[in-house]
């Protein structure tokens, strides 16, 4: 089996008004859909975790004329989680019936991410390039392939119990050697690269470092 690492650029917005809906002065939500589902009557549920919602997150779902319904409510490290059902537009749609039609699989969690949308997709060589051909043409600008290769199932970890975000600032910090001795980067570089405070960074680090050692 094959893996497909696929990017959607979150300035091209293929996904429509939904996407934008949870960002804060153009800044796009971080988090990750854990479910993702088509429905047969051509709408989808989906189970969206936010790292950073917008306070008026509840408002903003009650007031968008693509939300058929919706349930809100906070997880146990300070995020939202939105049980969402919604009517997508039509390329968004059809992205999904692709996956049905080539018999792929979505690797959940999707990362919401401020550069985009990050979706591991399941299949053997021959369904992947098949989909990607079919792409609708909406999507072909803001598509990326990040890499191919064989699939390989994350085991049960500490690295399961992270949030996507807390894997991206983990990432980082360790490639700019955050955790090297002597130190090569500061939290304050660390929060420039992503794009939020150094407060931020500091509490996503204490998280994840927290979960590490009580593991050990």
């Amino acid at each position: 089996m094959k893996c497909l690492r696929a990017h959607f650029d979150a300035d091209e917005n293929p996904f429509g008004s939904p996407y934008d809906l949870f960002a804060v002065d153009d800044r796009h939500p971080c988090g990750e859909l854990r479910d993702l589902r088509l429905r047969p009557d051509g709408t989808v549920v989906e189970l969206c975790i936010l790292e950073d919602a917008p306070p008026d997150v509840e408002s903003r779902l009650a007031d968008h004329p693509d939300i058929v319904d919706f349930d809100v409510g906070e997880t146990s490290d300070g995020g939202v989680a939105c049980h969402v059902h919604l009517d997508p537009n039509d390329d968004v749609r059809r992205l999904l019936e692709l996956v049905d039609e080539h018999d792929l699989l979505l690797d959940t969690p999707i990362r919401l991410t401020r550069d985009g949308v990050v979706v591991n997709v399941l299949g053997t060589h021959t369904q992947l390039t098949g989909a990607v051909s079919s792409l609708p043409e909406s999507f072909r600008d803001a598509f990326c392939v990040e890499g191919l290769s064989d699939y390989e199932p994350v085991r049960n970890g500490v690295r399961a119990e992270l949030t996507s975000r807390q894997r991206e600032v983990l990432e980082t910090a360790v490639e700019n050697g955050y955790y090297d001795i002597p130190r090569q980067v500061s939290i304050e570089t660390l929060a420039t690269e992503l794009g939020c405070s150094p407060s931020t960074i500091s509490e996503h680090l204490r998280k994840v470092e927290s979960k590490v050692l009580t593991r050990l």
